[in-house]
């Protein structure tokens, strides 16, 4: 990971792609390296972070965040409910 003045850069070695994040991407990724979480837990963590509301419209935000993360490999989903 390389910080770029609030631009990030993550090497994903299995892929051998480079992705660019934002800050808040970026801490997306730390908060699920060290521990999975639900969606609602993961906008608590994140809106604490970033003393942001936590409302709706976030939760989409970050939910889509996670879908485009998915897409690319970087996170799993898991199902909680097993």
């Amino acid at each position: 990971m390389v910080d770029w003045d609030g631009e990030f850069t993550v090497f994903q070695p299995a892929a051998g792609k480079t992705h660019f994040l934002n800050e808040m991407g970026l801490q997306v990724l730390i908060l699920l390296d060290q521990s999975p979480a639900t969606l609602e837990r993961l906008c608590q963590l994140l809106a604490e972070h970033f003393s942001l509301l936590l409302d709706e419209s976030f939760m989409q935000q970050i939910q889509q965040t996670l879908h485009r993360f998915e897409a690319l490999g970087l996170v799993a989903y898991v199902n909680f409910s097993q």
